[in-house]
């Protein structure tokens, strides 16, 4: 069982590797679905493929955008790149890509993004015959969604650390929302951020404009407030359920965060799992004071991340009118 972290920069991916993370992340500078802020340059990448060899740790890179057809040739390239500095693995959402990842690159490890946009277990299915090796499942989904996809597809099985949720209108994936309510310039820096760019990058990044709160109307009278995607909370009740389904990889999101919180839970996790490992029935309300304050962090940096996306889009908006 494996604790993937989030590398949004290098101080980042040192901390989680530091901390006993089993492995990292980290998004190409203009080819992730993330900001140019949580993204990492080659050299960086480079430097943390080093340090991840000399700790028993590995690199995958995310690459999770749907390239368009101008934009293919640079795609493959740059994949090819960080498989020569390399990169144990890859994260991945278009079906074309990952179909190349498998072909081209076959010993390394293909995660299925939760940018796919997962609805039920034969999507599972379709993704383990195109060679996928691990699959990001949602995490509203329930015991028995994770029990049919078991049924039908031997693909491993990868988690976040978040608690089993069914709330919210919409689930991750798929989505270029963003693209339809802010446009901005890029730097060069960004590469692959121009005006070829594929839309699911929001028009160059993603605003959690599915996390605003949104005025809710029927029959032309406002009701009330509503969100279209509410995110769980960090996890731990569930952790030995997920383990005894023979879970693979669990991940924590987060490339945004600051530093010391990601190592923070890192070693929360890397703790509690392997007290679990010990013993599949330990007490885990040993933990749950501990956990409390962690996901009180948690919540409170989601809500400052939140709140600055939400206000660059309406930034964006007065630069064009």
């Amino acid at each position: 069982m494996e604790i993937l972290a989030p590398a949004g920069n290098l101080d980042m991916a040192y901390a989680a590797i530091d901390a006993g993370a089993d492995a990292i992340y980290v998004g190409p500078t203009g080819w992730s679905r993330r900001t140019n802020d949580s993204e990492a340059s080659d050299k960086d990448i480079q430097l943390m493929i080093d340090y991840a060899n000399k700790n028993n740790a590995e690199v995958r890179i995310v690459i999770n955008t749907f390239p368009s057809p101008l934009e293919m040739k640079a795609y493959l390239k740059k994949i090819s790149t960080y498989h020569h500095m390399g990169a144990h693995g890859y994260i991945a959402s278009d079906i074309g890509v990952l179909k190349y990842l498998k072909s081209n690159f076959p010993d390394s490890k293909i995660h299925v993004s939760v940018g796919s946009g997962i609805s039920n277990a034969m999507d599972v299915k379709f993704y383990e015959e195109l060679g996928s090796d691990l699959i990001v499942l949602p995490y509203r989904w329930d015991d028995n969604d994770f029990k049919e996809v078991k049924k039908v597809s031997n693909i491993g099985l990868e988690t976040f650390f978040y608690e089993t949720t069914q709330t919210g209108k919409l689930c991750p994936g798929n989505c270029i929302m963003s693209s339809y309510l802010s446009y901005r310039e890029v730097s060069e820096q960004e590469e692959a951020k121009n005006e070829k760019a594929s839309a699911n990058r929001g028009s160059k990044e993603c605003y959690r404009v599915c996390q605003a709160a949104w005025d809710l109307k029927s029959d032309g009278k406002e009701n009330k407030k509503a969100k279209l995607k509410h995110d769980a909370n960090l996890m731990l009740r569930q952790l030995p359920y997920f383990m005894k389904i023979n879970t693979e990889v669990f991940k924590i999101s987060g490339r945004e965060k600051p530093v010391d919180l990601i190592q923070d839970i890192v070693k929360f996790y890397r703790k509690v799992i392997d007290s679990l490992k010990k013993d599949i029935n330990t007490n885990l309300a040993i933990y749950e004071e501990e956990m409390q304050e962690l996901g009180n962090r948690w919540k409170n940096q989601k809500r400052k991340r939140l709140g600055s996306l939400i206000n660059s889009t309406k930034e964006e908006k007065m630069k064009i009118s």
